[in-house]
Formats: C-alpha cells, structure tokens, sequence
C-alpha cells in the first residue's frame, strides 16, 4: 500500500452511545470514499459480546471514552486482557495529557480528540486507515521476528524484505542487517555501518547507544529512562519490546518524527543474541496532533475574548472573578475592582458615528492594558463599560491605578474626522472586597460607586 492510500474496505466496531456523534462518524467515512461495514454498539457490554463471538470479522474497534456505566480505558484494557487483537482506536472529548497517557497504556493504538469545530472528522478515516494499517504491518514484525529465531539466513530474508525501515545488531553491538528501507529514512547507505558499531551515527551526532544497543546491554529500564527519559514505554504488542518516539532535525529538508521499537533476539536457551529495531515516519501525525491543539486554543481564546478590544468577554470575567473571590475568602487576601464607563459615549457616537465610537473602545481598550500589571486581568463588561480585576491589591493600590487610567485616557487624543482632534474621558467606580458579600454583590457596589463618579460631574474615581 502505497504511503496516505486509503485502505480500501474495512469492518469497524463503533462503540459509542452518543447518537449525533454515530451519525457524524458514519458520514465522514461516507464522504472519504472508504469503503466501510460498520457494526454500531451502543454499550460496552454488547461490543464485549460481539467480540468475544468472533472477533476476527472486524478489522477495527472504535471507542468513544465516555461510554454508559464504564470509560472506554477500561473496556481497552479489558479487550488487551482477553489478548482481542485487534487495533483500537479511542475518541475523546478531553485533550489532557493524562488521558492520552491512560489511553496508551490500556492498548489503544490512536487516540482522537473531538475538537468543538468537529475538525477531526475531517483526519477521521486517514487516522482509522493508519491506524489499521500500523497494526497489521505490527502482526507482520511481530511474525517476522518470531522467524529470526529459526536461522541467521531467515532473518536476513525477512529484514531485506520489510518495507518498514529496520536494522538488527548482534550480542556485540555490531550492525548485521540494515534493510533498503532504513537506508532511505536515514539517509545512511547499509555498506557504511553493517559490521561496525557505528548505528548511532544516523541518527545522533555524537556516540550514544541506540534503543536496541540498550535491550543487548541489559540494564534495560534503567538506561532506557536514562537515554529516552519521557519518551518511551514498554510495547504492548512484543514482549520484553521498548517503543518512543522522538524528532530527529537532520531527518529530510525540516527533520522527522520517529517512532520506533526495539525487542530482543534470543537463541533457543533463551539468551538475548541481539536486538532489531524498527522506524516509523510519523511526522504527519506529530504535524496533525500540533494543529488541533494550536486550533484548540485559538477556539478557546475567541471564545473568552471580545472581538473589538482584544480583552476578555464579561462570561470569562464571571469565571475568573468567582475564582478570586474564593481565593481571597480563603486566604484572607485583599481583592480590588474597579469599573469603568465612557463619559458622554452616545454623545460622541452621535457625533461622529458608531465606526468612530468603537474606536474609542479600542483605544481605552490599548490604555488599560498598558497601565495594569501583569497579574491583574481587564475585562469588556459590556457596551462601553470595562472591568479590572486586581488580585493581592488593597484598594488604595488600585485607586491609584485607576487614577492613572483616568488621566492617561482624558490626554488620548483621537481623530474622529480630517484635522479634527478629540477627547473625551471615563468615570472609575472601585472598591475591595468584603468577605461577607458574594460577587454579584461586590459587582454592583462597584457600579454604583461608577455611577456617584458619573453624579460627581464624571471624569474622576470613586471608591467605596
């Protein structure tokens, strides 16, 4: 199969209990063209059944983590527990690590997040393809490497044979097969290392071992934590096997991500005679995972952010300012706000015209980012109204801020119209927070310590 082909036909498990998201993964394999038969359970149970029948009518299990009565790790682990081998892929609406982490170790080959502009959909049938793929090009190493124990002459058949980039040393560490595939991932012709101990030169710039150097030596887990600390895990396909995945920058015109394998070769007394080592090219999964975190959070970040001043929306100031308020109630520090309004803005949109008004907005918007500290936070509240919150600050340290807003911004100058200068300023309602009062409470104190400034003549602060 040729690199990013479509498998052409595959029998899928889908275990998912969410009817929107059955209809939303049928569709999308619908539209890739991929031929599918796919076998709909809703509970974890009933897939056990199916696949404790017969597992081998499907070549896939695709499991949704949140399942009724159980998480899809545990139905993973319990399928990895019967020895059900088949590749199983988990869809996810969490992106943490942890999960990820839990999903690996419970035998889950790939793992999807569902992202809420539902763009893995769109990678849905590439990754169940690969996926699919990668298991059975597994089974085949898995085979092929149970045959290396036969005869030296099998095994060098078998690894010139392997379309998967693989080398094999001796219990000397010296290289004795480095296949056509390997030569082409690594860019290091098979007549310049087979014999020697020089593996480590196509892949690092100075002498290091290898992955399969560490099986020969012995001293496994801990060198292995040692030189591919964080990066590495026991393989749940091949025993005594370790599988990580690393970037390798001089790998092609920008570098490449590999994920590789190495497990022992054992004579028949059982003694470790050498090592092979298998390469995969996963850069486009790397690339793919990159992308939809990086979407991630841009979708996060618009969704707290107002679109004209570039501060946070008044949803995430309602968020953020609960967490404040429980933390100065828990550790008695002091916690300040302050509220802001333009002074005459209808006056001014009147005049001028809303375009002009918003660039205002924008503009006080750039004075209170300017002035604040990095610790505080400021907020659009709505219309012409902002709002900052100041943590670990007593009132008397914000009003001097808010001081220096209101001066900062009545000397702003702006050009609503050519050769027309204008200025116009804001009223400061603040305040600090008292214990026995919840926020909704605080909020409104403040607001109408804004409006006594707005009653005092406006353009000035007013605290209570």
């Amino acid at each position: 199969m040729k690199k990013h082909e479509l498998l052409s036909r595959l029998n899928i498990l889908l275990v998912e209990d969410d009817e929107h998201d059955r209809i939303a993964f049928l569709r999308a394999l619908r539209v890739s063209g991929m031929e599918c038969e796919i076998t709909e359970c809703e509970r974890a149970d009933d897939a056990l059944d199916l696949l404790r029948s017969d597992s081998s009518r499907y070549d896939l299990v695709v499991i949704d983590h949140h399942l009724p009565g159980v998480f899809g790790v545990d139905f993973c682990k319990t399928l990895l527990e019967e020895s059900i081998g088949l590749p199983l892929v988990m869809l996810t609406g969490s992106g943490s690590e942890a999960v990820a982490v839990e999903a690996l170790k419970a035998g889950v080959d790939d793992y999807v997040i569902k992202d809420p502009e539902c763009a893995y959909l769109h990678m849905l049938p590439r990754i169940l393809s690969d996926a699919v793929s990668a298991h059975r090009e597994r089974l085949a190493r898995t085979e092929a490497e149970r045959a290396l124990f036969e005869s030296q002459e099998r095994l060098a058949a078998i690894v010139a044979g392997l379309t998967i980039p693989t080398f094999v040393i001796d219990a000397e560490h010296i290289v004795t097969h480095w296949n056509d595939a390997c030569q082409k991932i690594t860019g290091v012709p098979s007549r310049e290392v087979i014999g020697t101990r020089e593996q480590w030169r196509a892949f690092y710039s100075s002498e290091r071992p290898v992955m399969a150097d560490l099986i020969v030596t012995g001293s496994i887990e801990q060198m292995v934590a040692q030189h591919y600390g964080g990066k590495y895990f026991r393989s749940a396909v091949i025993k005594e096997a370790f599988e990580a995945e690393d970037f390798f920058s001089h790998f092609g015109e920008s570098g490449k991500w590999l994920y590789f394998t190495a497990a022992p070769l054992k004579n028949s007394a059982g003694r470790i005679i050498g090592a092979i080592e298998t390469l995969q090219d996963v850069t486009d999964r790397k690339l793919a995972e990159e992308a939809l975190r990086a979407s991630e959070c841009r979708h996060r970040e618009l969704s707290i952010t107002d679109a004209l001043t570039g501060l946070y929306n008044s949803r995430h100031f309602f968020s953020r300012a609960t967490e404040e308020v429980e933390r100065s109630k828990r550790y008695g520090s002091p916690l300040s706000l302050i509220l802001l309004d333009v002074d005459n803005f209808k006056q001014y949109n009147d005049t001028y015209g809303h375009l002009e008004g918003d660039h205002v907005l924008a503009g006080l918007a750039e004075v209170i980012r300017s002035e604040i500290r990095g610790a505080d936070s400021a907020y659009r509240y709505g219309g012409e109204e902002f709002i900052v919150i100041f943590p670990e600050t007593e009132p008397a340290e914000a009003m001097i801020v808010a001081e220096r807003l209101r001066a900062v911004f009545e000397a702003t100058v702006f050009a609503p119209l050519p050769g027309e200068e204008a200025r116009t300023s804001i009223s400061i309602g603040g305040g600090c927070y008292r214990p026995e009062e919840g926020l909704t409470a605080f909020v409104k104190r403040v607001d109408e310590a804004m409006y006594r400034a707005k009653n005092c003549g406006k353009n000035r602060v007013v605290f209570v």
